[in-house]
């Protein structure tokens, strides 16, 4: 997300960058160091290069000029990305006798800078693949009137790999003039490969003159041209009466990508007959053709999809059970979430990972379901979605967790996880957590610093500089070499920078300029930014909301509603740490403040802290009137709830029967009811409970399915 909007990012850079100076200041003395190998010295280049100092271009011009049989000094221009050092790599270029031909390209393409365009066209023909290569990928990022005409001419190089290279890069520019060169290519070429992935290309333009070419692809014997053709037809705005006359003999190909696609064709032509299709895929023993059957079903809509769909879902084979997952994915409400929640514990960890990567793009995903998930799960690539998803839903309550598991010292495992806490705004866990990170390795130190920038921690500047000091050892150095070039990308990236971290470097712009570090708003201003405040707020502009806020807080420090509304915001803006501080305060000066007590709740129950919530909603219950529904409703179903899991189960049924009075439909409630009256003992009045949910709760949901569980014990 991105915070800055105040001051221009290259501000914000500028300043980071003065921070790091110290750092850039021992990397520069690292390369002239006599003592320093070459491999120390040139990663100290490419360091400097990352960070992009202006103040360090001299320093690797000067390595440019003075290693020239090197290739790390060209590279570090490369990541600098400045246009003053075109011209010298153009020079070199030039010279027949220059090394790294391909590099020097490639480092052009990064720069982009058009006076290089007329060099780069001449290097499409360079006896060296690598150099071609480079220079296609050089033009298509600079763009230019010729840049298509050009690449063209490749089509007709000698290597296949600079062909299919080419052919992809056309794709994405989808430039009309490349068409005629593409069929003319397609008609001569005789490699069946390179002519499926034309078709494939040319299906981007959807052009109908193009309907000819497929034709001709559905007539040849190769079932990945067959298919490509099958799909370029599809994507032609022609009457599907055409498209079905035209696949119609393709029912029941033996090839399965050619029939999965052929169904796509002609799903609204002739659905009665895809429905046939799909059954058929569906039985079939070949488990790619089944796989096919849910690649299909994950992009058109028919009938029997919940029921073809389940069955895939409970496939023998891996790779089908994990298309069948994208084909959830269509299912509107919670039918979708039901159907994937079971895979949760697949045998398969490719399976349970796209389970993962579906629940993430579902709004109303069970967050229990993923947290005990991760407590369990034991496989790298599930444990990195993981980490997504609880990023994305912003799960505090994961905090603990992961804190455990950093302290087993998981190698693949670490980043990731260090990565997450100063996502989750752990400050505490991340100032405990250096201990098990061993010795000083950049894949795990580069996130470990990160975390704490994204949290405002500005030392970690000076910290990278001490560990460049030169009394270390060689091996110590290359490390810290690479962290700071690593810290030197990420503060580049501003679109990347946290609130409290943007907030941070603004104070340091604010000293830098001399002006104050709070917003000075002139009193009588004060209701005008507080009610535009609430305007953004209603729009759900939160960033931008909570800077008027502040504003209203620093000049009336002792207006609890605009420190409420700040609390939202940052609520909503994933700081929860910050909210909870300042509705505690508020508590603290009003304790009938019954809209802080409750988001505060809410917060405490997202953090499943049963204690501190049943702590609050204690003190506030004494404020809600008997009239007021609405807040009882939601402080004693809360506080029931918060009882039950301290194993208080009587005071959990007094409370929430007492909102059950206000709201007999809460579902969850009764359900915790029910427990809670099994778990005193009282069966009978846990069965009257249960029975009434069985009637209530819809004959898909996981509740039911534990319900009757429940009923079968008593």
């Amino acid at each position: 997300m991105k915070h800055i909007e105040d001051l221009e990012q290259y501000k914000y850079i500028k300043t980071a960058r003065r921070l790091m100076k110290p750092i850039t200041d021992r990397l520069e003395a690292i390369t002239i160091n006599e003592d320093a190998s070459d491999e120390l010295r040139f990663e100290a280049l490419i360091s400097l290069g990352k960070i992009g100092d202006n103040e360090s271009l001299p320093t690797l011009m000067h390595a440019f000029n003075e290693y020239p049989d090197y290739l790390e000094p060209i590279t570090a221009l490369g990541y600098f990305k400045s246009s003053t050092p075109v011209a010298k790599l153009i020079e070199r270029l030039q010279d027949p006798d220059s090394l790294y031909k391909e590099e020097i390209v490639r480092v052009l393409g990064e720069i982009g800078d058009p006076m290089a365009t007329k060099i780069l066209m001449e290097q499409l023909h360079d006896e060296d693949r690598m150099v071609r290569y480079y220079a296609a990928r050089a033009l298509y990022k600079m763009g230019g009137r010729d840049v298509v005409q050009a690449l063209c001419s490749l089509l007709n190089d000698p290597d296949e790999w600079i062909v299919i290279n080419v052919l992809e890069i056309l794709s994405k520019m989808k430039d009309p003039e490349a068409i005629p060169a593409l069929v003319g290519q397609f008609e001569v070429i005789r490699d069946s490969r390179l002519k499926a992935i034309i078709i494939s290309s040319l299906s981007s333009f959807a052009e109908g003159k193009l309907l000819k070419t497929f034709e001709s692809g559905l007539d040849s014997f190769d079932p990945r041209i067959q298919a490509n053709s099958v799909e370029a037809i599809s994507m032609l705005k022609i009457p599907g009466s055409e498209i079905k006359r035209k696949l119609k003999r393709f029912y029941g190909h033996p090839n399965n990508r050619v029939r999965a696609n052929m169904c796509i064709a002609l799903a609204k032509a002739d659905p009665k007959s895809v429905y046939d299709e799909i059954g058929g895929m569906l039985v079939s023993r070949d488990a790619s053709t089944r796989r096919s059957a849910a690649y299909v079903l994950a992009r058109i809509d028919c009938d029997n999809r919940k029921e073809y769909i389940h069955t895939l879902l409970d496939d023998e084979n891996f790779g089908v059970r994990k298309m069948a997952l994208k084909a959830t994915m269509a299912f509107e409400g919670n039918v979708g979430v039901t159907e994937i929640t079971p895979l949760l514990d697949d045998e398969n960890q490719w399976v349970r990972r796209e389970v993962v990567e579906c629940a993430i793009k579902m709004a109303d995903f069970p967050n229990d379901l993923i947290l005990k998930r991760f407590k369990t799960e034991d496989c790298p690539p599930v444990i990195e979605v993981l980490l997504k998803y609880i990023e994305d839903r912003a799960l505090y309550e994961a905090i603990p967790m992961i804190y455990e598991r950093i302290k087993k010292e998981p190698e693949e495992e670490m980043p990731w996880l260090i990565a997450s806490l100063g996502h989750l705004g752990a400050v505490k866990e991340l100032n405990q957590v250096k201990k098990f990170l061993g010795a000083v390795r950049a894949s795990v130190f580069v996130e470990y610093y990160e975390a704490l920038l994204l949290n405002g921690d500005l030392n970690v500047f000076n910290t990278i500089a001490e560990g460049l000091d030169e009394k270390k050892r060689e091996q110590e150095l290359l490390s810290w070499a690479n962290i700071a070039g690593c810290i030197g990308t990420f503060i580049q990236n501003t679109d990347g920078y946290s609130r409290v971290l943007t907030e941070a470097l603004g104070n340091e712009i604010n000293v830098e300029s001399g002006t104050a570090s709070k917003p000075v708003v002139p009193k009588e201003n004060i209701e005008e930014v507080f009610e535009q405040g609430k305007k953004l707020y209603l729009a759900k502009d939160y960033s931008r909301a909570s800077q008027n806020f502040e504003k209203v807080v620093a000049a009336k420090p002792h207006d609890l509603q605009a420190r409420f509304m700040l609390a939202n915001c940052s609520y909503y803006l994933g700081d929860a740490n910050k909210a909870s501080d300042l509705l505690e305060k508020i508590l603290v000066s009003k304790p009938s403040h019954i809209e802080s007590g409750i988001l505060l709740g809410q917060i405490y129950f997202r953090r499943k802290d049963w204690q501190s919530l049943a702590d609050c909603y204690v003190k506030l219950k004494e404020f809600i009137q008997s009239d007021d529904k609405k807040n009882i409703i939601k402080v004693y179903g809360a506080l029931g709830l918060a009882y039950f899991n301290l194993k208080r189960y009587q005071e959990a049924i007094d409370s929430l029967n007492t909102g059950l009075k206000a709201n007999p439909r809460d579902l969850s409630s009764s359900y915790h009811l029910a427990l809670c009256y099994y778990s005193v003992g009282d069966t009978e009045r846990s069965r009257q409970v249960l029975e009434g949910l069985r009637k209530t709760l819809p004959p898909d949901s996981q509740v039911l399915k534990n319900v009757l569980e429940l009923l079968q014990r008593i």
